[in-house]
């Protein structure tokens, strides 16, 4: 493979989606946003300078307007310990150097102002959750008490002084969220809000707290100043709040709560099924959010400005709704996530690094406790340490780089090298590109992320003028012509030898022979899964997908233990719709020269079933090293799995590291 094309996409217009627009008394550049979303460079409560940097590079490739965090309104709100506290007064002076940055650079900048209520995460010591009634929380598991006339009061309160610090920090407006199932939202929900009191019974009595909120943050902001709430357009879950009744919560606020935009998001926080979709992968939510507006801006009778945002990636796509008077602004999040100037190049038609949908280093990253990253993005959580790739063009002057292997790791190194100036030659053993997540990508949960992936690693192929050699392992020999080597020759299935040698009943294979070709799998199937990782369960819905019954042991607390929640979500709904069976905690095994099952927390044996046919092992992996790396002389770097097996992250970010240094 050896293709070029033009450095530059043909230029579309996009008058609509990239013309100015009005938020209340704010003009916004063009009509594209960021949403709240947590980052965790938040220390003490307050923003740091990192925080501070990677929105400032996001206003600097051009977007329109950023909305900072959710920021809590008071301590009982605090998500985590990485969460804003926008009642504190130390918050003014950091958050107004944030401010500075994103606006000298023409952007606007907004903050979410938010209380979860009964949803909590892990702010350790927890205060006591605060909600309408006692009603407790299916996902995260809180147990709240009811709150009485004094708390409420006290958490109106504590929304006035936040936004009284926002205006002294020279932000250019406010977004209440009163979505995802948070405090506003267990007010105005049945299944949530039980109460007799004034704040209780028909929808205007659930309005009232949202509606004291935004009159009491409207009160403290000045003039110039913009406010809208967040809300949902759907929850997306049984026994919660559906399209029409959602729609009638916004057609009030719109007429009568003095606002000027209305910002509308799909699922809710406060069960499995709904949080899957407050940052959806593609597998679970195909479609964007604007193909679920259904006239909602029409409802709305054009009192406020209607934004949205949930998957939105594409520019097109979101031109498209705002010619079509289906929204006014777009929230494209994940999209500049991956790349901070999706807008400028868009202006120029550069190609842009694509969000490929993972939420390894966003979501992901923030529910394990870390900084903000992107999977496709080195520099994103890092804008104050790391810059932006930057193409060296036209002179190729700094040596020739090998890179063997051409999944993940190697692409990256690749494209990052080509972009350092480097003359670069992939060499790849099989007769594609791709790796594991080409395997990967033949399962329902990864084809649309092996999708974006492969496009992404195409193009980068094409622009930077990158030649791969397929079916080719070089020797030493031919890498000495190089300055300098990238191994990248990814990892292998690990095998246990005793359960291969040990049956003679089942056909046993592992995970990757079956990615492979699922079409030669007899069942009945079990397959044996040994760290609650994807490829296992990649494998069982690709089998039940072709109709077979499928049995999948895990040898862990959990079949998805090592899957973020929600993809976790959705592999689980969807595995328990196609009929798979689960048994719970058994690894593989062997007794007495048979093949057994084991209980790896008791040790019980438990026999397989008679029935089954093939045995699919989904055991882990071991570096799939190159044999010439003794005899290389030159530069040499290992990255990805070919390192040690970890995931898609590490090997980009390695592989991005060791091409562009």
């Amino acid at each position: 493979m050896n293709a070029t094309q033009s450095d530059h996409l043909p230029s579309r217009d996009r008058g609509a989606v990239l013309s100015p627009g009005q938020l209340g008394p704010v003009t916004l550049r063009n009509r594209v946003f960021s949403s709240a979303h947590q980052t965790s460079l938040v220390r003490d409560h307050v923003p740091t300078d990192d925080l501070r940097a990677y929105h400032e590079e996001r206003a600097r490739g051009g977007i329109g307007a950023i909305f900072l965090e959710a920021t809590a309104v008071h301590a009982s709100g605090l998500l985590t310990a990485k969460t804003m506290g926008g009642y504190l007064p130390e918050i003014v002076e950091p958050l107004a150097a944030v401010t500075r940055a994103v606006q000298r650079n023409g952007a606007k900048i907004f903050v979410q102002l938010f209380h979860g209520g009964r949803e909590q995460i892990a702010s350790a010591p927890k205060a006591a959750a605060l909600a309408p009634s006692a009603v407790p929380s299916a996902r995260f598991h809180v147990e709240p008490r009811a709150m009485d006339a004094e708390d409420i009061a006290e958490l109106v309160a504590g929304y006035a002084l936040s936004a009284r610090h926002m205006a002294e920090a020279g932000l250019d407006g406010v977004e209440i969220s009163a979505s995802h199932a948070y405090l506003p939202a267990q007010f105005i929900a049945p299944r949530t809000n039980l109460r007799t009191d004034d704040y209780g019974g028909e929808l205007r009595n659930r309005l009232r707290f949202l509606l004291e909120v935004i009159a009491a943050v409207r009160a403290n902001l000045s003039p110039d100043m913009a406010l809208g709430v967040r809300v949902a357009l759907d929850e997306i879950s049984p026994g919660a709040m559906g399209y029409d009744e959602c729609a009638e919560v916004s057609e009030i606020l719109a007429r009568e709560a003095g606002i000027d935009f209305i910002s509308l998001v799909v699922g809710d926080s406060a069960t499995y099924q709904g949080s899957t979709f407050i940052a959806p992968r593609a597998s679970t939510m195909p479609a964007s959010i604007i193909e679920r507006l259904h006239g909602i801006k029409a409802r709305l009778g054009g009192n406020v400005s209607v934004l949205a945002t949930t998957r939105i990636t594409e520019l097109d796509e979101a031109d498209a709704a705002v010619a079509r008077g289906a929204l006014d602004f777009v929230g494209m999040t994940r999209a500049h996530i991956a790349d901070p100037h999706l807008i400028r190049k868009a202006q120029d038609g550069a190609s842009a690094i694509p969000c490929i949908g993972c939420n390894v280093g966003c979501i992901g990253h923030y529910h394990a406790g870390l900084p903000i990253a992107c999977v496709m993005n080195v520099a994103t959580g890092r804008e104050r340490t790391t810059a932006q790739p930057v193409r060296i063009e036209p002179i190729r002057s700094a040596g020739n780089l090998a890179v063997l292997g051409a999944g993940p790791a190697g692409i990256a190194a690749a494209v990052a090298g080509s972009e350092a100036g480097k003359n670069v030659t992939v060499f790849e053993k099989t007769g594609a590109i791709g790796g594991q997540l080409r395997l990967a990508g033949t399962a329902p949960d990864h084809a649309a992320v092996w999708e974006a992936w492969s496009t992404w690693a195409r193009t980068g192929i094409a622009e930077n003028q990158i030649e791969v050699l397929l079916g080719q392992e070089p020797d030493p020999g031919i890498l000495a012509g190089f300055d300098e080597v990238v191994v990248a020759t990814g990892a292998r299935p690990y095998r246990d030898r005793s359960l291969w040698a040990t049956d003679t009943v089942h056909t046993v294979l592992d995970a990757w022979e079956v990615l492979e070709s699922p079409g030669a799998v007899q069942g009945p199937v079990l397959v044996a899964d040994w760290g609650g990782d994807p490829t296992g369960l990649d494998c069982a819905e690709v089998l039940l997908g072709r109709g077979l019954e499928v049995q999948y042991s895990y040898a862990g607390p959990s079949p998805t233990e090592q899957v973020h929640q929600y993809q976790r979500n959705g592999y689980l709904g969807r595995l328990d719709n196609a009929g798979l069976v689960l048994l719970p905690h058994l690894e593989l095994s062997t007794s007495d020269g048979e093949l057994t099952l084991r209980n790896v927390f008791s040790g019980r044996l438990v026999e397989i079933d008679p029935a089954i046919r093939t045995i699919v092992a989904s055991h882990g992996r071991v570096p799939h090293t190159y044999a010439g790396c003794a005899e290389l002389a030159g530069p040499v770097s290992v990255v990805g799995d070919a390192l040690g097996p970890r995931t898609l992250e590490e090997a980009m970010l390695e592989g991005t590291l060791a091409g562009g240094r």
